[in-house]
């Protein structure tokens, strides 16, 4: 591959390609600065038959919060009711009502008992708090309230919980702690109850992650490492934050914590190729991604990056190797494909190589890359000249700014003996920064030739 080609890809890297722990569930609830709604968008339902005094969204929040001003401790619980399996129910809603006045006839009776306040925060959804409570208690009140519920009937809810003090919130921040908790708790599965932990934090920070609140995301995610430092997960979100604002230096900290504490953790090992590939550091990236191969786990991004850095040093026979991995891992990677084709054209395998490019281009029919090869290869092959000239032109249709794409042309016109056609093609490619003074030059002197006889 020539300098020139090489530049082809060298910016194709993305941020993007970070491996990032999925750890929130599908269901994602509110967008963030909205966890809670207005009361005015809820319904009245069931609930105010049963409890005609009961507080609805922002009215039983504010009260809530009014109640803790006073207190330096205090806890409370978020409960939902699970989903329901609608191929097994025809009345979701009037069961889903029907558990939710269950659930919350128990927490009236518990917030009896304790001085506690309790209200609708949503439609499925109600929250407690319980003055001068510690975590533990909420916890032994969330198991006697699934329990209670379980002597009454099969569905389940899962209660999200959390105390004050913890780290530096305030004390209004304790019912949407215990709000993420409950998503923590939606993920581990219907029927639980998850303490608000670093778990937690790094959920709610994936759920900002994935809406495009990088900065937001790395909030969360750095109060989760001050309740667990050691969390590895949360390490490589922190990093991957950094390293898709381009705060490389900060990213490479990350990572390296989290491969020191997890030295096999192969989604990590990754990251630190990556962000080394991202500054440039290619020997470095290489040594990561070896070590996240040696690992066992067959991971795509690992083969395919290893496979291009191998193939930009020259060591065809590995690039081999790990790409030719990669297209087994991702049969339907473009990308992989193409890069394949470079390294057996490369290699002067020219059979492979068409096979390769082929393939690109059944995955990406607008793979300009591979289009442009291909016409190069056909033309070796001896192929008709026509059916070459076809590909290398879509190559420029669709980067018409391409040097090498539009050399490629030049040097087919030329051997037909389109020499016009041919001078144009390299003088554009010459204008792009792909060298082609040779071809005008020598297509100069046909013409001036040509002229004078």
């Amino acid at each position: 591959m020539t300098h020139n080609q090489r530049k082809l890809f060298q910016n194709r890297y993305s941020t993007r390609e970070f491996l990032f722990s999925r750890t929130d569930s599908k269901k994602h609830g509110k967008k963030a600065g909205s966890v809670y709604p207005d009361p005015d968008e809820l319904k009245l339902n069931e609930l105010k038959k049963e409890f005609p005094d009961i507080l609805f969204g922002r009215s039983f929040i504010d009260r809530a919060v009014d109640s803790l001003d006073s207190l330096s401790q205090f806890g409370a619980m978020v409960i939902q009711v699970d989903d329901l399996d609608e191929t097994e129910n025809d009345h979701v809603t009037d069961t889903l009502t029907d558990t939710l006045i269950d659930a919350a006839r128990i927490i009236d009776a518990e917030c009896k008992s304790k001085n506690g306040i309790w209200g609708q925060i949503d439609g499925n959804m109600v929250g407690c708090v319980f003055p001068g409570v510690s975590e533990t208690v909420c916890l032994e009140l969330a198991d006697e309230t699934r329990k209670k519920l379980a002597e009454l009937r099969k569905e389940t809810v899962s209660i999200g919980i959390a105390s004050y003090p913890a780290l530096d919130y305030e004390k209004a921040s304790i019912l949407e702690n215990a709000h993420k908790a409950l998503k923590h708790a939606e993920l581990i599965g219907p029927g639980s109850n998850v303490s608000f932990d670093a778990v937690s934090l790094n959920i709610s920070g994936d759920r900002l992650y994935q809406e495009g609140d990088i900065n937001g995301a790395i909030e969360e995610f750095k109060l989760a490492l001050l309740l667990d430092s050691s969390n590895v997960n949360v390490h490589n979100s922190v990093g991957v934050c950094y390293g898709v604002l381009g705060a490389y230096e900060k990213a490479i900290e990350h990572f390296e914590e989290a491969v020191r504490l997890d030295a096999a953790e192969v989604m990590v090992l990754y990251n630190a190729g990556l962000i080394n590939i991202l500054i440039n550091n290619n020997d470095k990236a290489l040594e990561w991604l070896i070590k996240a191969d040696s690992t066992g786990d067959d991971v795509f991004e690992v083969a395919f990056h290893a496979g291009k850095l191998f193939f930009d040093k020259g060591e065809l026979k590995k690039g081999k190797l790990f790409l030719e991995k990669a297209v087994q891992l991702r049969p339907k990677s473009g990308p992989a494909y193409l890069y394949l084709g470079e390294c057996y054209m490369a290699a002067h395998m020219i059979d492979e190589a068409v096979s390769a490019y082929k393939k690109a281009i059944k995955n990406n029919p607008n793979d300009a890359a591979s289009l442009s090869a291909l016409g190069y290869l056909f033309d070796v092959q001896g192929e008709n000249p026509d059916i070459t000239a076809i590909f290398c032109q879509q190559s420029i249709d669709i980067e018409p700014e391409n040097g090498l794409f539009r050399n490629r042309l030049g040097r087919l016109y030329f051997k037909q003996n389109q020499l016009e056609d041919a001078l144009h093609e390299f003088e554009k490619a010459n204008a792009f920064g792909y060298d082609s003074m040779e071809f005008i030059e020598k297509i100069q002197n046909c013409l001036a030739t040509n002229s004078h006889r």
